[in-house]
């Protein structure tokens, strides 16, 4: 019996290793899609551009200012829909196009006011996507941004994904947008990208799309992108992308700058590099008025000093932090302003805040009228600031110098 055993077993395991690796797929039966830009073009069809890595490329390195015409292939086509433009393409080149490594996906505004849901349902639906790729809108068309180069990495794609996880603004992949459109009481956002000269890859007010002949093309991302539904409905600047990462705990690197005041004859800008951020929203229903209470407590370093404010001080560092506070106050009542009053949409997520605090309330009143609630939501703000380090001086050197000098 046990020889029956063991012969059997070593059948099975030679047979086994006879079939090899039945789905194996070689590198060069295959055609990586590194990112995706989607655009509504005339009679309603949706153009589909894909960025495709050149697989023999991927051993060199790709420095500042080399095109991606180095590393990376552009293939595009026009269909009745997402599908359809994608099979065109895939006639078009001998190998089979997988999107498993895809980084970003970019809609164009067109296509992104008209509303997005045959791009979410593709890039849901197929097996290939990831649902960490990240989802972006651009002003103009998006297949135009696929063909600038990367100044860091090998392909823009990664260098965009790579911006994207440093959250310097607010941020959404497919899964985080399906979420969103799925989930009461909240609305979509996307980050906004586009082409700026190198120099000024920093994050800009959104209206930035000048383009300088004299400087070399980049991909920078300068603000969000504001959603009804599946339909963009307008932009929000950088600092309002930023502030919408404090609100949502999401901060990871900011700087906050405040001026100190001429009349305490200590005019100058301080600078504070944030370390921790956490904000809580808690809700409540008083005589059919809707409130939020939005608390957020923040520590930093500071970083700069430009003022005679010495910060040996603790009184001085009390000045600074109620300073701070304001500041920090101003900026999330602004957002708010603008989400209320001028886009009447709640990206913040209130009402889904409104939905878990106050469950009864939410579907008894809310639940099927929030649009036409939230603009007349009351939402107070209170900011606690704490300055934990102050660098290795506490006076001012540019001061010191000034008065060195006369």
């Amino acid at each position: 019996m046990r020889k029956q055993v063991i012969l059997f077993l070593t059948i099975f395991v030679f047979m086994y290793m006879l079939t090899g690796c039945w789905s194996r797929v070689e590198l060069n039966d295959i055609a990586i899609v590194t990112a995706a830009a989607l655009d509504l073009v005339d009679d309603q069809k949706i153009q589909l551009g894909v960025q495709v890595m050149k697989t023999k490329m991927t051993k060199g390195t790709a420095g500042r200012g080399e095109s991606s015409d180095n590393t990376t292939l552009i293939f595009s086509e026009q269909g009745d829909s997402v599908m359809d433009a994608y099979r065109k393409i895939q006639k078009k080149i001998p190998r089979n196009l997988i999107f498993s490594h895809n980084r970003i996906v970019i809609i164009g505004e067109k296509l992104a006011r008209s509303g997005i849901t045959p791009v979410i349902e593709f890039f849901s639906r197929y097996r290939d996507v990831r649902g960490n790729s990240y989802l972006l809108t651009t002003k103009g068309k998006a297949f135009d941004l696929l063909n600038v180069g990367p100044n860091f990495e090998k392909f823009s794609a990664e260098e965009i994904r790579e911006e994207q996880k440093a959250r310097v603004i607010d941020s959404a992949t497919i899964r985080d947008f399906t979420y969103r459109l799925l989930e009461e009481g909240i609305e979509p956002i996307t980050s906004q990208l586009q082409m700026i000269p190198a120099g000024e890859k920093s994050t800009e007010d959104s209206n930035s799309e000048k383009k300088n002949k004299n400087n070399e093309l980049a991909l920078g991302l300068v603000g969000v992108g504001v959603y009804r539904k599946d339909r963009l409905i307008g932009w929000m600047n950088a600092q309002d992308a930023e502030t919408l990462l404090w609100l949502r705990n999401k901060m990871k690197d900011s700087v906050i700058t405040v001026m100190i005041p001429d009349e305490n004859k200590l005019f100058g800008k301080l600078s504070v590099q944030l370390m921790k951020s956490k904000a809580t929203i808690k809700s409540k229903v008083e005589n059919e008025q809707v409130q939020f209470q939005v608390n957020i407590e923040m520590t930093g370093d500071l970083y700069e000093n430009t003022t005679k404010l010495s910060t040996n001080s603790s009184n001085n560092l009390h000045t600074v932090q109620q300073l701070l506070e304001e500041e920090v106050e101003r900026r999330i009542r602004s957002t708010v302003q603008k989400s209320k009053n001028k886009f009447k949409t709640d990206i913040i997520g209130f009402g889904s805040k409104l939905h878990r605090q106050n469950n009864k309330e939410w579907n008894e009143k809310y639940s099927d009228r929030w649009d036409e609630k939230f603009p007349e939501i009351k939402v107070d703000v209170t900011a606690h600031f704490k300055i934990i380090g102050t660098g290795r001086i506490n006076d001012s050197l540019i001061w010191e110098e000034k008065e060195m000098k006369k």
